[in-house]
């Protein structure tokens, strides 16, 4: 973390490393889809965790990459274009699909329709929405959270990293239900402000970090080697911990593990260092795909309940070591089609994602 970097052109990596979260995000939700039902020591529930060991890092590098742009000091948004050109956006959005996703659920159940149901589903929303709010809380909380960025020097930057990190590992440590005295390891670790720091706002003001100051060639191959490691110890504890305790236990897939941590900042730091030469011919290709990634992430899973209800398609067709990305692969081809097609069909010069 050293000096600061400044890049006022398009980074069209960041829209690449958008475009990868958005597929990840989809094969974290297609190898979910029978994780929970398979027995813990089968060679299937083994695959479904490699491959959500790999994604589960989606969600904080979209949050990360919105820090960038969101903490920009010298592209400070105010607070009413904050609410009038982003929030209301992501309310009408929240709004308009978890009905659609209501009325899917009503029809495919062949349930009544109720309006009072509609109401409290929409408000609730589907059960992968609860990033739009969680999104739209950061928003409300970068005029104050760009203070600091504006605020902070190299040592501040290093402290918040070095903290960040070992919260992260601490929460980590509590997971591990197999470990000798955790029960009283835990007390002590509950007295300890790990919750606090450990909240989306962290992978925001990370993301902005990382992207601004340089990371030494050294730190960063430190990094690369951890993000690495940690997807070998996700998917190996993932299963120790399951054994151990005779159910599917998720808790090291947590967005706020040290395992997630440090393959967010892994993948992160890849493509803010390294140049794809390919970038410079499909600018124009790379930059719609980029724009669809939030209709993508609404989208997609209407788009797996649908292959998979009619059973157009399932993972069990064959092999899962090759069905889960290549169904991944299917449901993000359709969900950009879908996106693509909904962006022309303006309401009033207002798209419906």
């Amino acid at each position: 973390m050293m000096e600061q970097v400044k890049n006022k052109k398009r980074d069209y990596n960041l829209d690449l490393l958008r475009i990868l979260a958005s597929f990840m995000v989809i094969l974290i939700h297609v190898s979910a889809y029978s994780w929970y039902t398979v027995p813990s020591n089968s060679f299937e529930f083994n695959v479904y965790s490699f491959f959500d060991s790999i994604s589960r890092s989606a969600v904080p590098i979209f949050i990360m990459i919105s820090g960038i742009f969101f903490l920009n000091s010298s592209k400070e948004k105010d607070i009413k274009t904050i609410f009038k050109k982003y929030i209301l956006k992501l309310v009408l959005l929240f709004l308009i699909w978890s009905s659609i996703y209501y009325i899917y659920d009503v029809l495919m159940n062949k349930a009544n329709f109720n309006l009072k149901d509609l109401l409290i589903k929409t408000i609730n929303g589907h059960y992968h929405f609860w990033y739009i709010p969680t999104i739209i809380g950061l928003y409300i909380l970068s005029p104050i959270l760009i203070k600091i960025t504006q605020n902070s020097n190299r040592k501040i930057f290093k402290y918040f990293f070095i903290l960040f990190l070992t919260s992260c590992l601490l929460k980590t440590i509590s997971f591990c239900t197999f470990v000798p005295y955790i029960n009283t390891l835990n007390v002590i670790l509950s007295k300890l402000p790990i919750d606090l720091i450990c909240q989306y706002y962290s992978y925001f003001l990370l993301g902005y970090f990382l992207y601004n100051f340089n990371i030494s060639k050294k730190k960063r191959n430190i990094i690369y080697l951890m993000g690495i490691l940690s997807i070998i110890a996700c998917s190996l504890l993932t299963f120790l911990i399951s054994e151990y305790e005779k159910t599917n236990i998720d808790s090291f897939f947590d967005y706020f593990s040290i395992f997630t941590f440090f393959e967010a900042c892994a993948l992160f730091l890849f493509f803010k260092y390294n140049y794809f030469k390919s970038e410079k011919i499909y600018r124009k290709q790379i930059t719609i795909i980029s724009n669809c990634t939030l209709g993508i992430y609404i989208i997609h899973i209407l788009v797996m309940n649908l292959l998979f209800d009619f059973n157009i398609i399932k993972i069990t067709d064959f092999t899962p070591i090759l069905s889960i990305p290549l169904i991944s692969i299917l449901i993000f081809i359709f969900s950009l089609i879908i996106t693509f097609i909904l962006k022309k069909l303006n309401i009033k010069g207002k798209s419906i994602i």
